[in-house]
């Protein structure tokens, strides 16, 4: 499969789609709400973010990691975050070749914000392998399950 085929794929599966330049990447960004009583009558504004580029190294995730939560961040529709809401950032990187810094970066737990996920992927396109973490979120359990199973059901091949 090669990254075409994989954004489409993915794109198949959402509604609200665009594309920006975050990063000085070309993203296709995806946008959805999702409200659940056992959490506590929360909404997530759920944002996904996904380009290809030649090589991920561990820099370029970071960077380009940071840039996707501050989009989410500004752009998210409603109240404050913490009030009765929260952002998810999937920063999603596609490649062929992935540097071993980069994985380590996806692998360990996330930075912690106010009412946000950050959830850096990678997506190894010659392995047909994703990278995140998957661990247990400590100051997100009670969405823990439902942050993984959203990577797998919508991002895995």
């Amino acid at each position: 499969m090669d990254h075409q085929e994989y954004f489409s794929q993915v794109k198949a599966k959402f509604i609200n789609t665009k594309q920006a330049n975050i990063s000085g990447l070309d993203t296709l960004v995806i946008y959805e709400e999702v409200f659940k009583w056992k959490w506590i009558a929360t909404k997530l504004k759920i944002f996904s973010f996904a380009a290809y580029t030649d090589r991920i190294d561990e820099n370029l995730i970071k960077s380009y990691t940071e840039k996707c939560l501050q989009y989410a961040c500004k752009n998210k529709k409603g109240l404050p975050r913490g009030f009765q809401n929260g952002v998810v950032s999937y920063s999603i990187l596609v490649s062929e070749s992935i540097d071993p810094s980069a994985i380590s970066f996806v692998s360990k737990r996330p930075d912690k914000h106010w009412s946000a996920f950050e959830m850096p992927i990678i997506v190894d396109l010659s392995k047909k392998e994703l990278y995140y973490y998957k661990e247990n979120i400590i100051w997100g359990a009670l969405y823990d399950s439902f942050l993984n199973e959203y990577i797998m059901c919508n991002f895995n091949f």
